[in-house]
């Protein structure tokens, strides 16, 4: 480089470029100079085409004369094309030229290409006892007038909403909205409790505690009377299909034990004594 090239850009009168006096540049200054990032000046220094001396890890300094050699050996190169990129512009023109072809012989042919619509959904009717839930509304005047809500349902019979459901599907129990509210006939839901006692045994419910039976009386949740039954070896009994039940005398049994066993409890009866 000669002298009056050098002069020019160091000259800040003419360039405008804040060039220090001292000999030596640190990385913040050469990238004030060039206008780039510290990590573009770092990744010139990486590349080899700046040199730099680093004297520590947070000091690292560059000479004007390596500085000034950089811009002058730097030759503007184009910017080769990737073979990757090549790839994709080829299978982009192949596709817009097959496309072309397709609408040019649906012109042909006089056929528009068909959309694609979307397919509706259809309901598929559920096995055995389950079936739609339109199919059971029906109106106030065929039900009569002696009706139950849903909640004095769950309260008289101790069913819980999706008991209840389960059992409205299987008997087909009319449903009828007065007023906003679902009701349901009485004499169905009687007869459809009958029934549904008669399918599970009569004598079941004598020997045999049911999981909401358990959670009414003791008042614990579904997760902890299993957790309870299984810990203790309390005699389980499965009654169509999932339906669990669990023996009386094997729970009523456990529970004395734990009551015994358990802190609280004695606490409770030290107070009482």
């Amino acid at each position: 480089m000669d002298r009056h090239t050098e002069q020019k850009l160091t000259d800040q009168s003419n360039t405008g470029w804040n060039m220090p006096d001292k000999q030596f540049l640190t990385i913040g200054e050469v990238a004030n100079l060039l206008q780039v990032s510290n990590r573009t000046v770092y990744n010139l220094i990486y590349k080899g085409t700046l040199r730099a001396c680093r004297l520590t890890y947070h000091i690292t300094l560059i000479t004007k004369e390596d500085f000034f050699l950089m811009i002058k050996e730097a030759t503007y190169c184009k910017r080769n094309i990737s073979m990757f990129a090549k790839q994709c512009k080829k299978t982009k023109k192949m596709k817009k030229e097959k496309n072309t072809e397709i609408e040019s012989l649906s012109r042909q042919e006089g056929k528009k290409k068909p959309k694609s619509s979307p397919k509706k959904r259809q309901l598929i009717p559920a096995a055995n006892y389950k079936q739609s839930v339109r199919d059971t509304f029906t109106d106030k005047e065929d039900a009569g007038n002696d009706l139950y809500t849903l909640a004095e349902i769950c309260q008289k019979f101790n069913y819980t909403y999706g008991r209840f459901y389960n059992l409205r599907m299987r008997y087909s129990i009319p449903c009828i909205n007065a007023n906003s509210t679902k009701c349901f006939p009485k004499t169905e839901v009687d007869k459809a409790m009958a029934e549904e006692a008669e399918r599970l045994g009569s004598n079941l419910s004598e020997h045999w505690y049911s999981c909401f039976d358990i959670m009414r009386l003791f008042g614990l949740g579904k997760t902890q009377v299993r957790r309870f039954a299984l810990t203790h070896g309390v005699r389980t009994k499965r009654v169509h299909g999932n339906r669990l039940y669990y023996l009386k005398a094997d729970w009523d049994e456990a529970r004395k034990i734990a009551e015994r066993k358990s802190a609280s409890t004695k606490a409770k009866r030290e107070e009482t004594k």
